[in-house]
């Protein structure tokens, strides 16, 4: 009998011992999902643009109250830097239009990030990122493009420019992101590095209801077209920090923005159940 009442208490140890680790691993993932679920809507704050060129058609808009982005021209659905992108051919119109719509103009702050690969850098003259300008100081709210030297500059309301003190070099993935806030500091950053700062002049950006926000342009027929891949482009009505940053180019925007946790976590609890 002694022996059976050791057995059976090991048993009941053994058990418990099960219980408490399932217990542990339960909290695991239900912490992990809060931190998860905490990052997203953090990050999530403030996106008024998304396009991660996933779709083969028109590119999708995934923020809240979504544009309607079009394709103009001859644009190559590629393998990009976090699943599929754009490839621009840097030839006339061959870009991505954002029609203009009220959130993407008149913003106290700013952020505007990009996945960029640039195949035609030397010898242009200058190649567009992100711009929603009509043409030169006639509705230019913002733009982020590359010129002189291959370095990439970055203005609101064409006033208070930076440069990187990198130059682009063909055939290289780079994240570029420019932050502003109004009466502040506007920066610029490459591969989560800041390369410049400024105090700028303007208390917030111009506000426009008739430029489009153009992808691989600086305006319609500026010939400051992009050539290379671009990937998850994205824009905020906030000024991102640099832990943001650091974190939307390691993860991803479609990682950090991922809506199914709920069921993955549904999926780990039933596991751990059985």
């Amino acid at each position: 009998m002694p022996a059976l009442s050791i057995y059976f208490c090991t048993y009941k140890e053994i058990i418990m011992k099960i219980h408490v680790g399932k217990l542990f691993l339960i909290s695991f993932f239900i912490l992990g999902f809060l931190v998860l679920t905490t990052s997203e809507a953090a990050i999530n704050r403030g996106l008024i643009l998304y396009l991660p060129f996933e779709e083969a058609g028109n590119p999708v808009d995934h923020s809240e109250s979504p544009a309607k982005p079009k394709k103009n021209g001859k644009l190559e659905h590629v393998n990009g830097k976090f699943g599929k992108a754009l490839r621009f051919n840097g030839k006339g119109n061959n870009v991505v239009e954002v029609p203009s719509v009220d959130k993407l103009s008149g913003m106290k702050e700013l952020t505007i990030a990009a996945w960029v690969k640039p195949n035609g850098i030397k010898g242009a003259d200058g190649m567009s990122i992100v711009s929603k300008r009509f043409a030169h100081k006639d509705g230019d709210c913002y733009n982020l493009f590359t010129w002189t030297g291959q370095k990439v500059y970055a203005r609101v309301n064409s006033e208070g420019e930076i440069s990187s003190s990198t130059a682009l070099e063909n055939g290289n993935w780079y994240h570029v992101v420019y932050t502003f806030e109004g009466g502040g500091k506007a920066k610029l950053f490459i591969n989560g590095k800041m390369e410049a700062e400024t105090n700028h002049p303007a208390k917030e950006v111009l506000k426009d209801d008739k430029s489009p926000v153009w992808v691989g342009e600086l305006n319609d027929g500026r010939n400051f077209t992009w050539n290379g891949i671009m990937d998850d482009v994205a824009m905020w009505n906030r000024a991102l920090d640099e832990k943001e940053i650091v974190s939307v180019m390691n993860s991803g925007l479609q990682l950090l923005l991922s809506v199914d946790q709920i069921d993955k976590l549904a999926t780990t609890w039933a596991k751990l159940k059985k």
